[in-house]
């Protein structure tokens, strides 16, 4: 979880260390923190102390507090991931001998997300008459329209799969 705890560049952060034995003989060490200051820490201890000694089955905890002076250095930017994916799709171009085909190909760059962009791909590669039927179901549509609906609708008009 984030916190803002005032970090001055030459301050002390602090962390609880509790370490929990349960009634049955197990026991795990937990890490609390951090806080800006040692009271905080040292409110979690106690809590522990006292929630499990009211157990009453014999668990109990102990712990300590911990102060450090964190070390900060800048993290080198990554890549947007749009820019990554843009990147990664931009030497591939959508192949197909059929419009279905070159639509399926488009949708799997994806090139296309939008039945008019399935129009635009389509009057761009040489298949006005699809194109244009694309683009009339788009309007009929009101322009609720998504690729792969699109695709749809060429599959069935061509009967090919």
């Amino acid at each position: 979880m984030a916190r803002n705890i005032g970090m001055a560049p030459d301050a002390d952060v602090w962390r609880a260390v509790i370490t929990k034995s349960w009634g049955d003989g197990t026991s795990e060490t937990e890490y609390a923190g951090p806080y800006d200051n040692a009271a905080q820490a040292r409110g979690r201890v106690t809590f522990w102390r006292n929630h499990l000694a009211k157990k009453g089955d014999g668990s109990q905890a102990d712990g300590y507090v911990e102060r450090a002076r964190p070390t900060w250095e800048k993290v080198p930017d990554t890549a947007p991931r749009r820019t990554a994916r843009a990147a990664r799709t931009e030497t591939r171009t959508p192949q197909g001998d059929t419009a279905a085909q070159l639509v399926r190909d488009a949708i799997g760059l994806r090139k296309v997300t939008h039945g008019r962009h399935v129009a635009d791909l389509l009057a761009e590669h040489g298949h006005p008459g699809e194109a244009e039927r694309v683009g009339a179901e788009v309007r009929a549509q009101h322009g609720h329209l998504s690729a792969r609906q699109a695709l749809r609708l060429l599959e069935q008009e061509s009967g090919a799969r």
